[in-house]
């Protein structure tokens, strides 16, 4: 049995926040107790995770947020991805010479910087889902804060920090993430003096002082000076198209009681839910957690949802097709006819990295916020914008140069995104389950595919669902371009290596990971009531919150 399965939730009567980073954490306990709700709380704490994690997110990044308002008892989500510059084309990524944005000496290219638009999540998420009790100051503060006081680098995060800083040392202003021209080590104290002097701007004057003013302009001339045409001015039309941006519906569907709430595209929601959908009549429990069986199934489910969602995940005004046809029970069963018991199909779809970090939060009158945030590949382009103190993302890097394809390069363009924040909640009463997440790659929706049926079908509370071994479909390179990738199938320390010769008698390319190497297979974080585990719960117990974090992050689940 793993060493994992040892840890248990931390079970919470009134509220609960998780994240990759304790003190991050903390700040969001502290943000509920003074009045604010769920959402304030996830903001306060995403922002303090951004101080102490620039490889993973940040507000040179993106960000999407799933909210569960309890007074109605509606799901709403705000896509907090920024548009491509109008000045963007295919033919100037041509004229570049480039032709694989995977590619190592193509990963810092201006080009792949589309409107940063986390800020503008945030101050929508503050806006539309906040309790209106506490101040922008007030919930951005903290991080400005920790920011400007300075904050020790936790250890998991450092090693990272360290073996990842080639990225943004090409900057100009390199140093503002080195401490005397080196990188953190465990328990070393980062400061960041620009980078709170950006937080305290906004938290005085709103989206308006980071899109408008002196920070757009350097973001602009940053993205410019490193080949890229993204302006002030596209900048500046964020706020603008769409407006602020406003709430929208997310898609769902029901699995075994439950109803699984994920953002649409452009985002991968749609791939998680596409494999809900098709895996709810096998009997999961039979087959016996990470039996070859069971992996197969899954691993097979993935595939098929990647490759029938794959058209759809782009910029939605790019799709002409209905995505909720992609939830039908007769397309369901079109997913099972593909899936042969016995043998892996054969899948050619390109990858790409990404990095990212996730906050989950509920608060004490049963409001949920689910919010996730990231710099796409690890510290993105590595470009670190003058007077800012945060590098800037390279999310445009995840669309494609085909022209044909729907989520092609262009002008004015949402691209592609991986992070997709979840919610859970009773398919009868639409009360609220679970807020879940799981950042890394394209291991997000498999997260939350295999972290949700460990809870839902083998009984495993929050923390010991997330504390076993995974498995991802896909090759775990992140900076390449490849073909066959779906083909590949890494499995984590602690899966049986016995299993191993079973699988690739079905065709499964397996590879075995443990260790520094178990980044493959991401992180998450949940917050649940108990009868999302335990169906028999008594009426106190489901009561209570139960959240756990993963145990590959630094972070903890905290609550009271």
């Amino acid at each position: 049995m793993d060493l994992y399965v040892l840890n248990s939730s931390t079970v919470s009567k009134n509220a609960s926040v998780c994240s990759d980073q304790p003190q991050a954490t903390q700040i969001g306990i502290d943000i509920l107790k003074k009045g604010g709700n769920a959402a304030d709380a996830a903001v306060a704490t995403m922002a303090a995770v951004s101080v102490l994690e620039p490889l993973a997110c940040g507000i040179g990044g993106d960000c999407h947020c799933t909210f569960y308002r309890k007074k109605d008892k509606a799901v709403l989500s705000i896509n907090g991805s920024g548009r491509t510059g109008k000045q963007a084309s295919l033919d100037k990524v041509r004229a570049a010479g480039i032709t694989d944005p995977m590619a190592r000496d193509c990963a810092s290219h201006g080009f792949w910087v589309s409107v940063p638009g986390t800020i503008a999540g945030m101050t929508s998420v503050i806006k539309h889902f906040g309790s209106g009790k506490l101040s922008l100051q007030e919930i951005l503060g903290p991080a400005a804060k920790l920011a400007k006081e300075g904050v020790p680098i936790p250890y998991k995060h450092a090693m990272m920090w360290d073996t990842c800083q080639d990225v943004f040392r090409h900057s100009k202003n390199a140093q503002d993430l080195l401490i005397d021209s080196k990188a953190p080590a465990p328990g070393d104290i980062i400061y960041a003096p620009k980078l709170a002097k950006v937080f305290k701007d906004v938290a005085e004057s709103g989206a308006e002082a980071f899109y408008g003013g002196k920070t757009a302009e350097n973001i602009a001339r940053a993205v410019q000076e490193n080949g890229g045409v993204l302006t002030a001015e596209d900048m500046r039309n964020h706020l603008l198209d769409p407006p602020n941006p406003a709430p929208i519906d997310p898609l769902s569907v029901d699995f075994r009681g439950f109803r699984i709430w994920e953002m649409r595209p452009n985002t991968m929601g749609i791939v998680a839910l596409v494999a809900f959908n098709a895996l709810k009549v096998y009997d999961l429990k039979a087959l016996v957690h990470n039996s070859p069986d069971y992996i197969h199934l899954l691993a097979e489910a993935t595939k098929h949802a990647y490759l029938e969602s794959w058209d759809f995940l782009c910029d939605p005004k790019c799709c002409s097709k209905q995505v909720k046809e992609l939830l039908t029970e007769e397309f369901a069963q079109k997913v099972r006819n593909k899936i042969d018991p016995n043998r892996a199909y054969k899948a050619d779809v390109q990858f790409a990295g990404s990095n990212t970090s996730y906050v989950a939060a509920v608060d004490p009158e049963g409001n949920g916020c689910s919010f996730i945030c990231s710099v796409s590949s690890n510290f993105g382009t590595g470009i670190i914008p003058d007077d800012c103190g945060f590098v800037l993302h390279d999310r445009a890097k995840s669309m494609s140069l085909d022209e044909n394809s729907p989520n092609v390069f262009g002008p004015n363009k949402l691209p592609l995104h991986s992070i997709i924040p979840a919610m859970v909640t009773d398919a009868t009463t639409g009360d609220l389950i679970a807020v879940i997440g799981h950042v890394g790659r394209w291991m997000q929706p498999q997260g939350h595919l295999q972290v949700l049926l460990n809870m839902i079908i083998f009984g495993m509370d929050p923390q010991v669902a997330l504390n076993q071994p995974r498995f991802f479909v896909g090759d775990p390179r992140p900076y390449i371009a490849y073909k066959g990738s779906l083909q590949g199938l890494c499995l984590e320390g602690g899966i049986d290596p016995a299993i191993v010769p079973q699988l690739e008698s079905k065709g499964h390319n397996c590879r075995y990971f443990s260790g520094y190497k178990r980044e493959v297979f991401g992180k998450g974080h949940v917050i649940a009531r108990s009868r999302l585990f335990n169906p028999n719960s008594g009426s106190r117990s489901s009561k209570s919150w139960w959240a756990g974090a993963d145990p590959r992050s630094d972070g903890c689940a905290m609550g009271f």
